[in-house]
């Protein structure tokens, strides 16, 4: 009995022995367990599942499986780039919003970042016609001598008169003058019209050069008075020749043209002169004698008036008070007065009253020959 007592103890000792070492020997060998703290939610709904705490602005976790057992994986993100209107925005809406709700207003504000409006406004600073304007602005000033009149021609251009109508040339004469070569000027062209100066040579300097270019760039013709406005008439033919050749030298050097008309001082020329000239000569069929009666510093108002007035009934009437005026006449004035400039203002208005129109005498003669005195378009000699 003492025997089988003592192996039944021992039996015992051993199944009890094995029933507390054999589950130790069990778990060390078994795959470890995740022993994550179970949240109150997963105790109580005997779910395995892991609570896990996102940041704010990550995407949706991905989930790994293994065997009954689900466990969500977290992934953090770098934020994309965003302008500090849109950090603010998204900051505020991150501290107001939850975790699923975050999720979803990240992946709707990428509109917001994307504003392709703001990007895409380049085309207003590359405003191409702003830059091709340039053109534009030099076309004015490349264009703008093609108005002038070109100056290697042999001078202003001439029309065709119409036999339908009437014509006068007024002629200019011991010029050129700083002011009224271009106050005739500007009045002939209120006109429509042309006049022919006929200039001293040793004057064509200065302003006065100024005020004949000026005429002569808007239509005038410029034509050989003399050099000194001594009547060479009397004169050696090498006096003769300087004063006709230096000042068709000086009109050539300053217009770019050769004249083609002259007129003698006076009228005064040598039948043997003028049949030799190489310029055809100009006389005239109406002389106003406005040279006898240019202003004086001692002249009244009513001086003036009268002598004005004198000058121009020696234009437009005979001694009998007779319209004096025809088609084809060529009218003698002096630039250099006052009371001529005064007068030629009103000839001219009445004049263009009766129909009559202005033109240079190379126009009324229409391309006069050489060896002739010209009076008028009708008369020569």
């Amino acid at each position: 009995m003492k025997k089988g007592a003592i192996y039944g103890i021992i039996a015992a000792f051993i199944v009890i022995a094995m029933m507390i070492f054999l589950p130790v020997f069990v778990n060390k060998n078994a795959e470890p367990v995740i022993t994550d703290e179970i949240s109150d939610t997963a105790r109580d709904t005997g779910t395995n599942a892991v609570t896990v705490n996102r940041e704010i602005g990550t995407d949706e976790p991905e989930t790994e499986t293994e065997g009954d057992t689900t466990v969500f994986v977290t992934e953090t993100k770098e934020p994309d780039v965003t302008t500090e209107e849109e950090t603010e925005s998204a900051t505020t809406d991150a501290e107001t919003a939850t975790a699923p709700d975050t999720t979803s207003a990240v992946t709707t504000k990428a509109p917001d970042t994307t504003e392709a409006p703001e990007t895409t406004k380049a085309p207003e600073t590359t405003k191409a016609p702003v830059t091709t304007k340039i053109p534009e602005t030099t076309a004015p000033e490349t264009t703008a001598a093609v108005t002038t009149k070109p100056r290697d021609t042999t001078g202003p251009v001439e029309t065709k008169l119409d036999p339908d109508k009437k014509y006068v040339a007024f002629t200019f004469d011991d010029g050129p003058d700083a002011t009224r070569s271009k106050a005739i000027t500007d009045k002939m062209l209120e006109y429509n019209g042309k006049c022919t100066f006929f200039v001293i040579g040793n004057l064509i300097h200065g302003d006065r050069e100024k005020g004949m270019q000026y005429a002569y760039d808007h239509g005038m013709e410029i034509a050989i008075h003399c050099w000194t406005h001594e009547h060479y008439y009397t004169k050696e033919p090498e006096y003769y020749h300087d004063e006709v050749y230096k000042t068709a030298d000086k009109i050539k050097e300053s217009i770019g043209v050769w004249p083609t008309l002259m007129r003698p001082p006076g009228g005064n020329i040598t039948e043997s002169q003028y049949k030799s000239s190489e310029f055809p000569v100009i006389i005239w069929s109406i002389d106003t004698n406005d040279w006898r009666h240019k202003r004086l510093k001692t002249d009244s108002a009513a001086d003036i008036k009268e002598k004005v007035n004198t000058i121009v009934n020696n234009a437009l009437y005979d001694s009998k008070g007779n319209f004096n005026v025809k088609n084809g006449d060529i009218i003698l004035m002096h630039e250099i007065y006052e009371n001529s400039y005064d007068a030629f203002c009103i000839i001219i208005e009445e004049l263009h009253k009766r129909g009559f129109e202005f033109v240079t005498v190379s126009e009324l003669l229409q391309n006069p020959a050489t060896g002739y005195k010209y009076y008028s378009a009708t008369y020569k000699k």
